[in-house]
């Protein structure tokens, strides 16, 4: 299982075969305010990364998170 997988199941406390890109607040009763803060700042750090606020504000689902890494050069 890949970095990013792991810090998703931690933070919100996810099952391996629930995580698809197209997973969002709505979907995940754990993600809240504090938690994708947390989910944030985690994935800042394993993947020494920094993301700006708009990027943060704007992400809706899993997969664009995943590709805000991506735009970094991080490969998933």
């Amino acid at each position: 299982m890949d970095k990013f997988n792991k810090i998703v199941l931690e933070i919100f406390k996810l099952t391996p075969d629930q995580i698809t890109d197209s997973l969002s607040a709505k979907d995940i009763p754990s993600w809240d305010s504090m938690n994708y803060l947390l989910f944030i700042a985690e994935l800042e750090k394993q993947f020494s990364v920094s993301f700006n606020m708009d990027e943060v504000l704007n992400a809706d689902t899993l997969g664009e998170v995943k590709a805000m890494l991506q735009t970094r050069g991080i490969s998933l």
